[in-house]
C-alpha cells in the first residue's frame, strides 16, 4: 500500500487539479477553468509549477480549491484529500520535474513530440 505523509496540502490539492482534468470532458485546464469560473492561465501555472519572481511556486490556495469543488460538484474538503494511488502521482511528478528542468526551446521540441505520439497512439 502507497503511503503519502510527506505530501503537502499544495501537493495534494495540485495532484487533485490534474484528476479533476483526468476527469472532466473535455480533460483540459481550460475545460475545468470555464467550469470553475477561474482563469485557465493560473492553472496551467499551478500544474507547471510556474515560478514567480518571489521565487514561489503558484497553488491551489483554500478560496479556488472550494471554487473547483463547487464547480466540479465534489464535495467541501474534496481537494484536500488524496484521491489516487502515489504510483500515479510519482510519475507525474517526474514528468512535471523533468519538464521544469529544461530551458523553453526543449520544452517546446517536448510537447511537439508528446502531440506527434498522441497523434500516433490514436490511428
Amino acid at each position: 500500500m502507497n503511503k503519502t505523509p510527506t505530501n503537502t496540502i499544495e501537493e495534494i490539492r495540485r495532484i487533485n487539479l490534474r484528476l479533476l482534468i483526468q476527469e472532466n470532458d473535455p480533460p483540459t485546464a481550460i475545460a475545468i477553468a470555464k467550469k470553475c469560473k477561474t482563469s485557465p492561465s493560473y492553472l496551467s501555472q499551478i500544474l507547471i509549477r510556474f515560478k514567480m519572481t518571489s521565487g514561489k511556486s503558484r497553488e491551489v490556495g483554500t478560496e479556488l480549491a472550494r471554487k473547483l469543488e463547487n464547480g466540479c460538484n465534489k464535495p467541501v474538503g474534496w481537494m484536500d484529500v488524496m484521491h489516487h494511488t502515489g504510483e500515479v502521482e510519482a510519475s507525474e511528478n517526474e514528468i512535471v520535474n523533468l519538464y521544469l528542468a529544461m530551458d523553453n526551446k526543449m520544452r517546446t521540441v517536448l510537447i511537439q513530440q508528446a502531440k506527434m505520439i498522441l497523434q500516433i497512439t490514436k490511428k
